[in-house]
């Protein structure tokens, strides 16, 4: 299977951007795709390994190895190099319920643990699989599921996030009548607030959940459960309930006068911008000729970063708590690599300010307003240090610095479902955790994805939404 000297023939190739002056005028994709031929010598490159570790699912000290969802991969790199587009597409769709949505935003586990990358670079999962996706929906491969046999059972999904989309997907083609409500205006969760345009466009988004839509799923906006509709109206309704309301509770800045205008949590700047530009409105949150501080240095810093380069922010500075990682991996394969990378958003910010943006092992000391609205920042060193078995943090003496601050964007992560959530739904938790037993709750509630696990990838949701709804789906078999 595959072109057996296929990976000592080929390098890898990643797409093209778009030069980055270009493409931060716009809130566009700025990839370009390859040529078929191209598409197909990456494909090639496959080795199709006795143990395809790519595909394993697995878990090492506690981290995700491998394709949570165990993608069938090398036999869909196998179908592209031979030119059979549309039977790759079918392998690929066996396991993956919405691949145009991981082909654009997924950290690439798969990638991390190709054999290629051993001893060279991995194979281009990521590029092929989007791939894939597109030629099945130019195509037309792609058509609503209509001869589907209902079993009288209702399911009500509360949040359209990844998981609640895959949990739905799941729960509808098994036969049940499944009603999905968001809270906001549009679908998608954060595929639709939490992720820029640039990374997924938004008509990426509302193409799967009208196709969703003509597969019998039940849509509705603009309802917050527990205020619109009462639990007891929801627990009337339906059979089964399922809770996919991701980690709604962001961790907050720990400082004095943290409430000032200009202060915002990443997840609010992101949602509000994205809002701003469907609608082809000014932006509430403009950046243009700002200061701009962000606070985190995961995937949402790098978002932001993206974002404060095309409103063409004066200055972007970034805040990472951690220690600067090392230029070269020092994990052992096939975990995920640990070294330093710079992703678009920082390239970007790096691009316009002509200087890397980061500054490591530095936090915020206070914060100073004027007239209610933050001014600067004063700014500290910090370092990591062994205190009876276990690491902590301590300010170094001496090197508080001020900056100037219009803007400060807090990106830490999220502590997982607000007490004023799980209390509106009638939830029972503690330290913002849901209690649960695997996916339950009770005998007729289910909660799945981030809202269930915390903070995590979207492939990883996508899974959890799966698995959820095959628990209730083997319930009523």
């Amino acid at each position: 299977m595959g072109k057996p000297t296929g990976f000592m023939e080929y390098k890898r190739l990643d797409k093209k951007e778009l030069d980055v002056l270009k493409r931060i005028e716009n809130f566009n994709d700025f990839h370009i795709p390859f040529d078929l031929d191209t598409q197909r010598q990456q494909a090639s490159r496959c080795m199709n390994c006795g143990i395809p570790f790519c595909q394993s699912a697995m878990k090492i000290n506690n981290r995700n190895v491998g394709c949570p969802l165990s993608n069938l991969i090398p036999e869909w790199n196998h179908l592209i190099y031979l030119g059979l587009y549309e039977e790759a597409y079918k392998r690929l769709e066996k396991t993956a319920p919405f691949p145009e949505f991981t082909g654009h935003v997924c950290p690439a586990l798969c990638e991390a643990c190709c054999s290629c990358s051993i001893n060279g670079d991995a194979v281009g999962v990521k590029a092929n699989e989007l791939f894939l996706i597109s030629e099945a929906f130019e195509n037309g491969w792609i058509k609503p599921k209509k001869d589907i046999k209902r079993n009288g059972k209702k399911v009500c999904i509360i949040g359209s996030g990844p998981s609640g989309l895959s949990c739905a997907k799941q729960l509808n083609y098994a036969g049940f009548d499944v009603t999905v409500y968001e809270k906001e205006d549009r679908f998608g969760g954060l595929l639709m607030y939490g992720i820029p345009n640039m990374k997924i466009d938004k008509k990426i988004v509302e193409r799967r959940i009208n196709l969703l839509k003509d597969e019998g799923i039940k849509f509705i906006n603009n309802t917050k459960i527990g205020k619109d509709i009462s639990m007891d109206e929801i627990n009337k309704m339906y059979d089964e309930i399922v809770f996919a309301c991701g980690t709604s509770q962001p961790r907050p800045l720990a400082v004095e006068n943290n409430n000032l205008e200009g202060i915002l949590f990443a997840v609010d700047f992101l949602k509000q911008t994205t809002k701003n530009l469907l609608n082809k409105e000014n932006f509430i949150f403009n950046l243009k000729d700002k200061s701009v501080i962000i606070i985190g240095g995961g995937d949402t810093a790098n978002d932001c970063c993206g974002t404060a380069a095309r409103e063409k922010a004066k200055s972007i500075t970034e805040l990472e708590i951690t220690k600067e990682p090392p230029k070269e991996n020092t994990v052992p394969w096939p975990n995920y690599p640990n070294k330093k990378k710079t992703d678009y958003g920082v390239l970007e910010a790096n691009t316009l300010m002509g200087k890397d943006i980061r500054r490591y092992e530095t936090t915020i000391d206070s914060v100073v307003g004027e007239d209610g609205h933050i001014k600067g920042v004063y700014i500290k060193k910090v370092e990591f240090v062994s205190e009876n078995g276990r690491m902590v943090i301590k300010d170094v003496p001496n090197t508080k610095e001020y900056l100037d601050c219009d803007y400060l964007i807090i990106a830490m992560g999220f502590l997982g479902t607000s007490d004023s959530d799980a209390e509106s739904y009638g939830l029972d938790h503690n330290r913002n955790r849901i209690t649960l037993d695997n996916f339950k709750y009770s005998d007729k509630i289910s909660v799945c994805g981030d809202m269930k696990n915390g903070q995590s990838l979207v492939v990883i949701a996508l899974k959890d939404g799966i698995d959820c709804a095959n628990q209730i789906i083997k319930k009523y078999e």
